[in-house]
């Protein structure tokens, strides 16, 4: 897998944790990706985690990793919600801000990931480009495999993982 351009990631410090920043053009109306961030079983078949109930309202919510049975389920919180235009998500101690605009044919999605330990931006980078890969997939209508957790492997994991680092500059950091 090769990155492109459009999807090149921002990696900015925010006090003493670190924001990554991923970018999608995505050629659909933004309610249908509104329904595929925020409805639990549109999510699970894309994202990292299945949510307990749909993330429409403010308030707690279980997070059950996908494909990771050794992972215990996480307490996350819906923090911030707009309909459809912005979801703020707490998962364990990182926050995940998805913003959306657009309009009936294009949706741009940023994906702000914060997140507390520098070393792990190239894993969160990989990670979610086969997640958001996944979600392009569930809005074109495919049926999508899960690319998450151990499968990741299974798609290109290892070399988009190395990709990031070498984009994010963290190459020396990471081998060592």
């Amino acid at each position: 897998m090769i990155i492109t351009d459009k999807e090149y990631p921002r990696l900015n410090r925010d006090g003493d944790k670190w924001v990554l920043v991923l970018v999608r053009t995505l050629e659909h109306p933004i309610d249908e990706v509104w329904a595929t961030l925020t409805e639990a079983e549109q999510l699970a078949s894309w994202g990292p985690f299945k949510p307990e109930r749909d993330l429409v309202s403010v308030g707690a919510v279980q997070l059950e990793h996908i494909d990771m049975p050794e992972a215990e389920t996480m307490q996350g919180a819906v923090l911030e919600v707009t309909a459809p235009q912005l979801l703020v998500l707490q998962w364990g101690d990182d926050i995940l801000r998805w913003e959306l605009s657009g309009d009936k044919e294009r949706t741009i999605l940023v994906l702000k990931h914060r997140f507390m330990e520098h070393k792990q931006a190239p894993s969160y980078a990989a990670g979610w480009h086969l997640c958001l890969a996944g979600l392009a997939g569930r809005l074109e209508g495919k049926d999508m495999p899960s690319m998450v957790g151990h499968k990741a492997y299974n798609f290109g994991y290892k070399e988009l993982y190395a990709q990031y680092a070498k984009l994010l500059g963290m190459e020396q950091e990471i081998s060592e």
